[in-house]
């Protein structure tokens, strides 16, 4: 088989796999909400959000949203109760 096509099929089965393969440590991304831009952070399962929800609660829906997409490859955020 060329090497080319060994290299696809191989990145083919790590995506397919990714709940075991990956595991993320750190990223800052930038998540365009509905009304503003919003920068967030994660790093060794700490995750930091500029938004006003997220400075109250410490989770808001852009974590919330990374969290959806990177799964089991990250550690979800610690949630704080309203009262």
């Amino acid at each position: 088989m060329d090497s080319a096509v060994s290299r696809i099929l191989k990145a083919k089965q790590y995506a397919a796999e990714r709940d075991h393969r990956i595991k993320v440590h750190s990223f800052e991304v930038e998540l365009h909400g509905d009304n503003h831009t919003h920068l967030v952070h994660y790093d060794r399962g700490a995750w930091k959000c500029d938004c006003e929800e997220f400075q109250l609660r410490g989770v808001c829906a852009h974590v919330m949203a990374m969290e959806e997409i990177l799964g089991d490859s990250v550690e979800p955020a610690m949630y704080t109760m309203v009262r």
